[in-house]
């Protein structure tokens, strides 16, 4: 089911940069529940292994931001 709703934004973004951010709230929010259902329901985690994926995960994801930020002159 979709909802359509009217958003004011700036002239400067565009569509595509709405629709990337409704995706990106949606993703959270998709990953918290499955993360609360995984909890619950107990698993098996390295946690050593898990907090250096975490972490390599986090530097990468900062480096794609990092330039964006700086194509888009933020940063």
């Amino acid at each position: 089911m979709v909802k359509i709703v009217s958003v004011r934004v700036p002239d400067d973004v565009s569509e595509e940069d709405v629709v990337r951010w409704v995706l990106e709230g949606l993703a959270r929010r998709m990953a918290k529940r499955l993360a609360l259902k995984y909890l619950e329901e107990g698993v098996d985690i390295d946690l050593e292994k898990a907090l250096k994926d975490f972490e390599e995960t986090r530097s990468e994801v900062w480096r794609e931001l990092e330039k964006e930020y700086k194509r888009m002159g933020i940063l």
